[in-house]
């Protein structure tokens, strides 16, 4: 039994859903990434008269200052929609659009640690020649793995958008 669903209601299911990135998850990234790197950077200064261990802590400085730089990027970018899932597939913010049909493999992975978030990353592998494997890391989305699987599962079926519950 099909439930009726009226003309603007139906349009408004085939559009694509834009998925965003979360200000709260990007600002909070932002404030642990200021303080790591600020942390280990103390640390680079203090081992730097010991020994040879300082280039190692200013390795791991460098590499939180480039995080640090990665959420303050995104953060200029809130206005702008990180993936668009749609009926035709989905689309990355590098404009690859991969079709339904040409996707082998759609998996969310959520990756932790005792209970502190490591990885979370959308792959898709394709049957294209281009791009065999697509990859975009999502920890700062403002979704869960859950929503979105609903939203591939209910657009590569051709259903449009859930119903809100």
């Amino acid at each position: 039994m099909e439930i009726y669903r009226s003309p603007q209601s139906k349009k408004q299911a085939e559009k694509p859903r834009a998925i965003y990135y979360s200000r709260g998850k990007l600002i909070a990234g932002v404030v642990i990434w200021v303080v790591a790197t600020g942390g280990f950077g103390a640390l680079t200064l203090h081992a730097l008269p010991v020994s040879n261990l300082w280039i190692a802590i200013a390795l791991i400085t460098l590499s939180s200052a480039w995080m640090l730089f990665n959420c303050i990027r995104a953060l200029g970018k809130l206005d702008s929609p990180v993936l668009l899932i749609g009926r035709d597939g989905i689309r990355f913010p590098d404009g690859v659009l991969i079709a339904w049909g040409d996707m082998k493999e759609n998996v969310y992975y959520a990756q932790s640690y005792m209970g502190l978030p490591i990885l979370k990353m959308v792959q898709i592998k394709t049957t294209l020649a281009k791009p065999r494997v697509k990859k975009l890391r999502v920890a700062a989305l403002a979704m869960d793995s859950d929503e979105y699987m609903e939203l591939c599962d209910s657009y590569s079926q051709g259903g449009g958008v859930p119903a809100a519950r």
